[in-house]
Parts: C-alpha cells; sequence; structure tokens
C-alpha cells in the first residue's frame, strides 16, 4: 500500500491539507463557471426551439450549482465519523434505485436508454449515486484492520462482487460506459491499496474479455466501435456525431470563432451541451480554450490527490483517492471522446456538461475532499 502521511503534533499538515482546500474550492469554482458559460452558449437555441425560452437550460444549471456550492458548506460541518458510517446505507440505497430497472415504468427512458428516475419532479441518474456509493464501500473495505489486498478470496473477491453487483444493473439499463468508468476506479483504488501488479495484469484481461463479449451482445456497440475507426465510411449513421465534433476542433483552430459563434452546435452536433459540450468549447474559445480546461482539470486531480495522501487515516486516503480518480477519470473520458480518442459513450464532462445529476453528484465529491481538509476538534485536541 502506498504510505499514508503521519499524525503530527506539528501544524505543518494541517497547513497544506487547508491549502489544497482553497485551492480545490477555487479551481471547482473556475470549473463550473465556466461551465454555465458554456452551457448557455451551447444551449441558448435549443432551449427557445424547444420550450420557447433561451435561458431554460442554465437556467436549470445555475440552480443545481447553486445548491452544490451550499452541499460544500453543509458537509464541511458534518462530522467524519457520521460521513464514514453513510457507507452501508449509501450503498444499499443506491442497490435498490439501480435494482428498480427490473421494475416496468419508474425508469424514465432517453435516448435508446432507461437511466433516469422521477422522484417529487426532480429527474436524476442514478449512475451518479452507484459511483458515490462504490468509492465509499471500497474506502471502507480497503481501510478494515487487518484486510489483506492480495488475498483474493479475503481482498479482491469481495470488492469485485459488489463491483459485479452494480455493473449487472447498470448494463441493464445499459450505460457501458459508467460501468467502464467505476471499474477503472475500482482498479485504481486497489493499485494504491497494494494489489499485486501480476493481478492487475489478470484482472485487465478479464476486463477485456467482459469488453469484448458486452461489444458482441449489442449489435448497436459494435456499431460504435466501428464508426469509432473509420467514422468517414458512416457519415449519415455512427460516424455523423464524432466527424460534427472534429469539425467543431478544426473550425476554432488556435483561438476560436469566438464566444456564441459555434457552428456546429446548430443542430448539426448532437448532445452539443452535454456529452460533447467540449467540441462547443474548441469551436468557440480554440485550441488555447481547450487547453485551460485541461489544465484545470489535471490541476484539480493534483489537488485532490495531494489531499488523499496528505491524510492520516486509511478510510479518509482511500476516500479522497477515489473522489479525484472518479472525477479524472470521467473527464479524460469525456475529452477523448470529443477529440475522437475513445467511441462516443453518454458520459458528460464533469462540472461542465448540462446535467443537474452529473454537476451535483460533482460538487458533493468536492464537497467531501473539502471536507477532508477541515480538521476535527477532538482530533486537534488529541495532537496538541
Amino acid at each position: 500500500m502506498l504510505s499514508v502521511a503521519k499524525p503530527s503534533s506539528t501544524t505543518c499538515e494541517v497547513n497544506k491539507l487547508q491549502s489544497a482546500g482553497q485551492l480545490l474550492f477555487a479551481t471547482t469554482l473556475l470549473l463550473v463557471m465556466s461551465g454555465l458559460i458554456m452551457v448557455y452558449a451551447a444551449s441558448a437555441l435549443k432551449g427557445e426551439q424547444q420550450f420557447n425560452d433561451a435561458f431554460f437550460f442554465i437556467r436549470k444549471q445555475g440552480a443545481v450549482a447553486l445548491a452544490g456550492f451550499a452541499s460544500v458548506a453543509l458537509i464541511a460541518k458534518v462530522p467524519m465519523r457520521f460521513i464514514e458510517r453513510m457507507t452501508l446505507p449509501l450503498l444499499v440505497g443506491s442497490l435498490i434505485l439501480l435494482a428498480l430497472i427490473f421494475v416496468p415504468g419508474v425508469y424514465k427512458t432517453g435516448g435508446g436508454a432507461a437511466r433516469w428516475i422521477s422522484l417529487a419532479g426532480f429527474r436524476f441518474q442514478t449512475s451518479e449515486c452507484a459511483k458515490l456509493a462504490l468509492v465509499f464501500f471500497l474506502a471502507k473495505n480497503l481501510s478494515r484492520k487487518g484486510f489483506n489486498i492480495n488475498s483474493f478470496k479475503s481482498g479482491v473477491l469481495p470488492n469485485v462482487f459488489v463491483f459485479g453487483l452494480f455493473a449487472l444493473f447498470m448494463m441493464k439499463q445499459p450505460d457501458f460506459g459508467s460501468t467502464v468508468l467505476m471499474g477503472t476506479v475500482m482498479v485504481g483504488m486497489l493499485f494504491v491499496a497494494g494489489l499485486d501488479f501480476r493481478l492487475i495484469i489478470g484482472a485487465f484481461f478479464a476486463a477485456l474479455a467482459a469488453v469484448v463479449a458486452a461489444i458482441l451482445v449489442a449489435p448497436y456497440r459494435l456499431a460504435r466501435l466501428t464508426s469509432f475507426l473509420d467514422p468517414w465510411a458512416q457519415i449519415k449513421g455512427g460516424g455523423f456525431q464524432i466527424i460534427q465534433s472534429y469539425l467543431a476542433f478544426q473550425n476554432g483552430g488556435l483561438m476560436g470563432s469566438g464566444l456564441g459563434e459555434s457552428r456546429q452546435k446548430l443542430f448539426f452536433l448532437p448532445e452539443a451541451h452535454t456529452d460533447f459540450i467540449l467540441a462547443v468549447l474548441a469551436e468557440e474559445l480554440g485550441f488555447l480554450g481547450v487547453t485551460f480546461i485541461c489544465l484545470a482539470f489535471a490541476y484539480y486531480c493534483f489537488l485532490g490527490f495531494r489531499i488523499a495522501f496528505l491524510q492520516a487515516h486509511p478510510f479518509r486516503m482511500y476516500l479522497a483517492f477515489g473522489l479525484t480518480s472518479m472525477i479524472g477519470f470521467q473527464g479524460a473520458i469525456n475529452m477523448c471522446v470529443a477529440m475522437g480518442m475513445l467511441p462516443t459513450k453518454g458520459i458528460p464532462l464533469p462540472f461542465i456538461s448540462s446535467g443537474a445529476s452529473s454537476l451535483l453528484m460533482s460538487l458533493v465529491a468536492t464537497a467531501l475532499l473539502w471536507r477532508l481538509t477541515v480538521e476535527d476538534h477532538d482530533e486537534q485536541k488529541r495532537r496538541s
């Protein structure tokens, strides 16, 4: 297992944590503000056409952003022992929500997938809760006393089993992208816990076989793969979306065509304000704008991992690492899809894409990271 910071009687580690937390909050605020600007730029015309309201999407996104930042202040006051005790309720609750996919009429269908539940007029994507629940479970399990990560029966199998339950329900929706994301986060956390590299290689080939099987049993996934390999051969089919994204990046050049001046968002680029918002940003703000967003995400991850490895307790270290990995891997997958480096997946860009569930859970993850930079009063007394 990678080393965890030891409790110190000095204030050095505390100051480092607080500094990282403040910088993380500032970086998050910058990303969210950038996202709000781009959501309006990418969705105003669609809102006007569908709802006769150019501010429809940005109003919703802004309300969720306010709620998410309020959660930062709220979670910062919650004792860590209470947060840790939320592991089991969060795990069970998420599995129950996902299992409702087998109950007809509960999930709402959109884009050929049933990934949303509506409660009290609020529509949310259950996979977002599942990501958070899996990170909590892994952090709790990996930090158990006497835990041996290289014991397949007691170290690897329980973690893989719980992930398998999530994967079973999520593939029923289907949500292949989120399943792959959660599997990647799990492997990353197991690696940090000290999993033997030979087991990681074995897990990679097992996962590769599972991905191949998932592609073969679903013709539309195979079509996505072939259109990814040669989008120009399917200009009017599966290759249309990625070609439009290519054109947006090409039109943007170095400096971009100007904020609000994207042509591809004019109903050429599907999901312009959600999954492919980076393409709109590239066209309007150019290579420099894309570089800025990429660097901001990289800095967010750097700060998140710094917070993780400054923790004095294993659960908190694993939790911070998992939350940061979740945001980082999701952002990387979305960017790679928009740039044509991965097949098309319905994964939003954290903090940037339009989507209440994604933005709220990203901000909750940030709130938890922020909480891990705030010293508990009783711990301060014990260290003094």
